[in-house]
């Protein structure tokens, strides 16, 4: 178990990653809510939580979306092999 620290408050969280990384993630969160803080300073701390969140689902999204496009191009480069193999059997037969 982790005892992090985010926006002042104190989480218990579980996690399968080294302490480090979660050191790491933790600061990249806080520096990140402080900016948008400084951005959106009206907003309260749940307000900023939730475009910060928003940042991050578009970017899984985006990440999702690569990631299907390049199995799509795996696959078909893929196929792309297997017919210019069978071109090359069907040729060397004959």
């Amino acid at each position: 178990m982790h005892k992090v620290n985010i926006l002042g408050k104190t989480y218990s969280i579980y996690s399968s990653l080294p302490s480090e990384e979660i050191s790491k993630i933790v600061k990249e969160i806080n520096e990140k809510c402080r900016r948008l803080e400084n951005e959106y300073n009206r907003f309260d701390k749940v307000d900023i939580l939730i475009i910060y969140l928003i940042e991050l689902y578009e970017m899984i999204y985006n990440l999702k979306k690569d990631l299907v496009k390049k199995e799509l191009d795996r696959k078909n480069i893929k196929s792309k092999i297997e017919e210019i193999e069978k071109e090359i059997e069907t040729i060397l037969k004959t």
